[in-house]
């Protein structure tokens, strides 16, 4: 082996190693950038239910884009 072919492997290897730590390594900054949980026992109302209206107006869009 050459000493470039062995500095090639070298180099391969240290960039393997860095891509697989930023693989599994969990991430630092991961707790700043979640968005805070609300802990409330005030009553959250469901989502809203379409109407007949409004599911037949998505129908027909779905039927326009097709």
């Amino acid at each position: 082996m050459t000493a470039s072919n062995v500095l090639d492997w070298i180099v391969a290897l240290l960039v393997c190693w860095a891509s697989l730590t930023a693989i599994f390594e969990p991430s630092r900054g991961a707790s700043q950038c979640d968005a805070p949980v609300v802990m409330s026992n005030a009553p959250q109302s469901p989502p809203a239910i379409p109407t007949q209206a409004e599911f037949e107006e998505m129908i027909r869009d779905m039927k326009l884009h097709d």
